[in-house]
């Protein structure tokens, strides 16, 4: 080869070299937009605790696990205000879609995409990455846009409107789908169901894990509804059902980090929907003059760990937050990242 085709060649090269570390290096300080660099996100909500029952019990009892073992884990918000009206919907609506809703209502009055179906859409993944679980998803969570299509809504599971593929019940032992069935019959009988709240809440969950290690979901939001069960005027029920939540939760983090596909690359928020009256069997209905106020963890690489912040925020600020760790543009929101939770500003660079 001539000496001169031989050092053009090199040149070449040498300049191949470098583009190639300059990409490299800008992936590395700035992230790219592919499905690997993005994180994995857990929300669990707890359906009704009371602060006094859990974070200001000076004893810890009923969350022995929350505060002994994953308090210097992760960032503790103290004051998570219930905006709008102290019930299940506005606070999950809020979580989900960034926007506040009307008293019960499951709907929304604007048709407006999800934070499932921003994050699916961008990564464009299989629906089986994006679970709601809990009794108050259901249709009406599936909202058809012009840039959203039909395909872009999570799978949604609860005990009254599921829809679950049916590779998940091939996955259940006899014993398991027995008290599938027997809770769902139980759940669908008669709207007085309260007693079988916590009952409900341990077969949901047994299927939740199934759903877990099956489908390595990319985004779950999980409503524990065991502690609705305080309906039923029984306290112990009640205290009972947050201690099983409680481990729950404990569990989840304890898979999250030995999993292979989530460890140092997963994002759990643990928030509270709504506080209860004094006596602990009702919702608080006041909430519009005297807004109830509870609280949020948040776990994950990039968390603070063992802060404690007692500013106010709101359910809202959850969307905001999981639309910036997922890197997704979203529609205009009031709510707010929580910055003072990260140890670093640009944890993810948005577009």
């Amino acid at each position: 080869m001539h000496r001169g085709n031989r050092k053009l060649i090199t040149i070449l090269l040498t300049c191949c070299s470098i583009c190639l570390a300059g990409v490299l290096i800008f992936n590395l300080y700035v992230g790219n937009n592919s499905v690997a660099d993005s994180p994995n996100i857990f929300i669990v909500t707890l359906s009704g605790v009371r602060n006094m029952d859990s974070i200001e019990d000076s004893e810890h009892q009923y969350i022995p696990h929350l505060w002994n073992d994953l308090r210097q884990k992760g960032t503790l918000y103290t004051c998570l205000v219930n905006e709008n009206f102290e019930f299940h919907m506005p606070s999950i609506q809020a979580i989900n879609f960034g926007v506040n809703s009307s008293r019960y209502s499951f709907e929304l009055k604007s048709n407006l995409p999800s934070i499932f179906q921003y994050v699916r859409k961008k990564y464009r993944l299989p629906a089986s990455k994006f679970w709601a679980i809990g009794h108050w998803f259901n249709s009406t969570y599936e909202f058809p846009t012009d840039k959203y299509a039909q395909n872009t809504f999570p799978c949604a599971f609860s005990l009254r409107n599921y829809s679950v593929s049916a590779q998940i019940f091939r996955l259940l032992t006899k014993q398991e789908l027995i008290s599938f069935d027997m809770v769902s019959s139980m759940m669908k009988r008669t709207s007085a169901q309260w007693p079988y709240w916590d009952s409900a809440g341990a077969i949901q969950y047994q299927v939740f894990k199934k759903i877990v290690r099956f489908f390595k979901p990319k985004l779950v939001h999980y409503v524990m509804n065991d502690v609705e069960c305080a309906h039923y005027d029984s306290y112990a029920k009640y205290i009972l059902a947050l201690k099983a939540s409680d481990n729950k939760i404990f569990e989840l983090w304890q898979f999250i980090n030995q999993d292979p596909f989530y460890k140092d690359k997963t994002y759990l928020i643990v928030n509270v929907d709504h506080g209860r009256n004094l006596y602990y069997a009702e919702h608080d209905e006041d909430t519009y003059d005297r807004p109830s106020k509870v609280w949020m963890y948040i776990y994950g690489p990039k968390v603070k760990k063992g802060l404690v912040i007692s500013r106010s925020i709101r359910h809202l600020d959850i969307f905001a937050t999981v639309a910036f760790l997922m890197n997704v543009n979203t529609h205009t929101t009031s709510g707010n990242l929580l910055k003072d939770c990260f140890s670093t500003a640009d944890v993810y660079t948005k577009e």
